[in-house]
């Protein structure tokens, strides 16, 4: 016969919480059903094993009547037969119960990783496509500055200064956009004032 565990270790039984787990108060009120549940099973339990007992003492003290023993044992058998067919129905309807129970939660936790990992592979999707588009709005933006500016060959360009490439670049695009940079604007400048002085003269 197997031992039942008893309902005082149920009732002190302790369980670690995992990230997103259940609320306490509704694990808390399940865990109490379960366990008066239980309780109650493990009386009836303990109940049922003093009535076997009896019937054994019964036994025992119908062993000087052989017309007794029989009836008493096919009566005690029937008893005890009925007595764990009780017990084992209603230990397996607990089990049941508790096992539905535990599927349901580790259904409702695939459910939710798979929603997540969806979500990741979305976002990772997302940020992705992102990249993709900032890319392609830089080599738009090239283009457009190399049909706006024309280079220079790669030995020019190589022999000449940065800032000398970046002025002549800005230099070609405002011309085309009608734009004037500063350093013409001052040589503009200086022209006039060399004409102007040849004039007084």
């Amino acid at each position: 016969m197997k031992i039942m565990v008893n309902p005082q270790e149920l009732q002190n039984a302790d369980f670690s919480k995992g990230f997103k787990g259940y609320t306490c108060a509704e694990v808390d009120k399940y865990i109490e059903y379960v366990l008066e549940q239980y309780t109650e099973l493990y009386r009836e339990h303990a109940e049922l094993e003093k009535k076997v007992k009896i019937l054994y003492a019964k036994l025992d003290e119908a062993k000087n009547d052989q017309n007794s023993i029989s009836a008493t044992i096919v009566n005690a058998q029937k008893m005890a037969d009925e007595i764990v067919k009780d017990a084992n129905d209603k230990a397996n309807a607990i089990n049941a119960a508790i096992k539905s129970s535990f599927d349901d939660i580790v259904e409702k936790y695939r459910i939710i990783i798979d929603r997540e990992q969806r979500n990741l592979f979305q976002a990772q999707k997302d940020a992705i496509e992102f990249k993709v588009g900032i890319l392609d709005g830089y080599k738009q933006q090239v283009r457009s500055l190399c049909e706006l500016i024309p280079l220079d060959s790669i030995d020019d360009v190589n022999m000449r200064s940065v800032d000398e490439v970046v002025e002549s670049a800005i230099s070609t695009a405002g011309a085309k956009l009608g734009v004037h940079t500063e350093n013409e604007n001052n040589e503009a400048e200086v022209d006039t004032d060399q004409s102007s002085q040849s004039d007084e003269n």
